[in-house]
């Protein structure tokens, strides 16, 4: 009998810490359940380990990724202006379900034109060197994942002004 309570002792304290290093990890970052399964993982977690700590986090609303997807989409659109398919792939690194990042794609492209965000860029880019030739403003916003009529818009926006 003891040596039935020490382990069922021991498998608590073993999930405490699976736990525990999944908070500390939140503290530091926002993060996914893809995220933190991984982290756990790694760390040597056992997938029922890993379920319980996941399932425990999200009871204690400390791990949402519909809440995740949208905060980490405001702020990096905020940070470096780009086209929706440039943040959808970032996005999906994050490990997000693709049904979770196309909703918060469309909730963060309602509140501002991906046509303003690429003109904005545009103005910028031009401001630092205004020798620079519409190809490379063309390329860099092709790189933030502008799609063409985007791109073309904004450069005869900004060449309008």
């Amino acid at each position: 009998m003891r040596d039935t309570l020490h382990a069922s002792r021991f498998t608590g304290v073993e999930q405490d810490r699976w736990l525990q290093l999944a908070v500390r990890a939140l503290a530091r970052s926002d993060r996914t359940t893809a995220q933190i399964e991984g982290l756990l993982a790694a760390k040597g977690a056992a997938p029922s380990q890993i379920r319980a700590a996941v399932l425990r986090l999200k009871s204690l609303r400390y791990l949402d990724d519909v809440a995740f997807a949208s905060r980490w989409a405001d702020r990096r659109l905020a940070r470096m202006p780009m086209g929706r398919a440039r943040l959808q792939e970032e996005l999906l690194a994050t490990g997000c379900p693709e049904p979770i990042v196309h909703a918060a794609v469309r909730a963060a492209y309602r509140s501002v034109s991906e046509g303003e965000l690429a003109a904005q860029l545009v103005r910028a880019a031009g401001r630092a060197n205004p020798a620079q030739k519409i190809g490379r403003l063309s390329r860099l916003l092709n790189q933030r994942g502008f799609d063409e009529d985007t791109i073309e818009t904004a450069l005869r926006m900004v060449n309008e002004e």
